[in-house]
């Protein structure tokens, strides 16, 4: 069983947004804006409140990710909702990472693949200790061209699948993740510098 997060100090975070292309079916929210509410701290690697995955897809991913914990230290998780509410999905992203407190104390190199389906958006946080490895250009690559032509297919567990296995070459530094792009490949944005401990989005957002 997943250790629970437990409360530390804030992390310094920066993350990548990008909105999923139409799943084919439209999805509504009725009534007033839904609010931002940060959900329970995760106690396995892939939460799936939205049924976005088969269960044998969700229960492979997680057994792959509880593995890849214990064998690097690096935690890496999944979370996939129908929607984040009201406001800003870095809002709600950047809130949630901290507050979870992923990663190991001290190192911050923890990592989420956020998938909010009713949204159709796509978000990655990622802990300071790991920005080096994963940084925007790669994770922009790695959405672009693992997660979102496999959606735009139907196959969702493979894009998830796929997109979480680029993530972890990426972090390991893997010949063909994209960590070695070239100069000029990614039009992300350069925001102002801020203190290390609060937490900051350096991501880009691209509408579909």
């Amino acid at each position: 069983m997943m250790k629970r997060l437990l409360p530390r100090r804030p992390l310094a975070v920066r993350g990548l947004a990008l909105a999923l292309p139409l799943l084919g079916l439209v999805a509504l929210l009725s009534g007033a804006a839904v609010a931002q509410e940060i959900p329970p701290a995760p106690t396995r690697w892939v939460t799936d409140t939205a049924n976005f995955l088969s269960a044998e897809a969700r229960d492979r991913l997680d057994a792959q990710l509880e593995s890849y914990e214990r064998g690097s230290g690096h935690q890496v998780l999944v979370w996939i909702g129908p929607t984040f509410g009201e406001g800003a999905v870095e809002d709600f992203t950047i809130k949630t990472f901290t507050a979870w407190r992923v990663g190991r104390k001290g190192i911050d190199d923890g990592l989420v693949l956020f998938v909010f389906a009713d949204d159709r958006k796509v978000r990655v946080e990622v802990g300071y200790g790991l920005e080096e490895r994963v940084p925007d250009i790669v994770a922009n690559r790695i959405i672009q061209d693992r997660i979102l032509p496999k959606i735009r297919a139907g196959d969702r567990d493979g894009a998830i699948t796929d997109g979480v296995a680029g993530l972890i070459a990426a972090i390991d530094g893997e010949p063909g993740s994209g960590a070695l792009a070239p100069s000029g490949s990614s039009d992300r944005e350069q925001p102002a510098a801020e203190p290390v401990d609060q937490p900051m989005s350096l991501g880009q957002k691209i509408l579909y």
